[in-house]
């Protein structure tokens, strides 16, 4: 059900080189984890992973889908920054170590790590994203933003929301080689993992989020954009790790990574 995608074993995601500093990644199957709520034997089992006020959370949504992805996003969450603060690369906590750790929501919706027991220094930052089967998480000691999304024709049909005839240039050769489906699909992730890293009052919409150039790096991608801040009308640069696995694109960044 959980699976750590950086660890050395089992690398399902190399760490990204857009990374300078350590960051763990970690995966949440949400088919998965909705079978285990259904077990009469894990009857309660939010409650072994979250503490009490995540609980509350947890029990006030309605929809259940949204209470099964939730609840898979802060495991992933949870699980990734334990991996962080403890430098191990087990996905097995103890109860205790599940709840002594809270992943709390900014009025923006941005989450971060609250530990009550050990102090996070330097403070952990948490990056959640869920699509259909998968919650996926990342932990950092810097800014980051994780994406995943499904390739489906629905990109399509928002594509004018988010690419600009320049950036339908630029993706062209992606676009041959891999199909336009998913090439908007990097596109979209890097540009919503973008986003995720923000720290201005006025968060960036996607046309203020424009792709310069990619390369290849390994099976993967560095996409390079520029970001519009809206308060103080400058663009900064950031790289963007994104790449293409069983139908889903996956895109990581920091804030501030340069150029390519």
């Amino acid at each position: 059900m959980i699976e750590n995608l950086t660890g050395q074993d089992k690398s399902v995601l190399a760490t990204p080189p857009v990374f300078i500093f350590p960051v763990k990644i970690v995966r949440v199957n949400i088919v998965l984890l909705k079978k285990r709520m259904a077990d009469p034997d894990n009857y309660d089992l939010a409650s072994y992973y979250l503490c009490r006020e995540e609980c509350e959370r947890f029990h006030s949504f309605r929809l259940e889908k949204r209470k099964t992805e939730w609840l898979a996003g802060r495991i992933a969450a949870k699980c990734a920054a334990l991996q962080l603060q403890h430098n191990k690369e087990k996905i097995c906590w103890d109860k205790k170590q599940w709840q002594q750790l809270q992943i709390s929501a900014a009025s923006s919706g941005k989450p971060f790590a609250l530990c009550s027991a050990l102090a996070c220094r330097p403070p952990l930052h948490i990056s959640i994203s869920h699509s259909r089967d998968f919650a996926i998480a990342i932990a950092a000691r810097q800014n980051c933003g994780v994406d995943i999304q499904q390739v489906t024709p629905a990109v399509e049909r928002v594509e004018e929301r988010f690419v600009s005839s320049e950036e339908r240039n630029i993706l062209a050769e992606l676009a041959d080689l891999y199909g336009n489906q998913a090439a908007l699909t990097l596109l979209w992730s890097a540009k919503e993992a973008v986003k995720k890293t923000s720290a201005n009052v006025i968060l960036p919409g996607f046309l203020d989020i424009s792709l310069d150039s990619w390369q290849k790096s390994e099976d993967a991608f560095l996409f390079a954009v520029q970001v519009k801040c809206k308060e103080n009308r400058q663009n900064e640069s950031q790289l963007i790790w994104v790449k293409l696995l069983d139908g889903f694109s996956y895109a990581v960044t920091m804030q501030n990574q340069g150029r390519l």
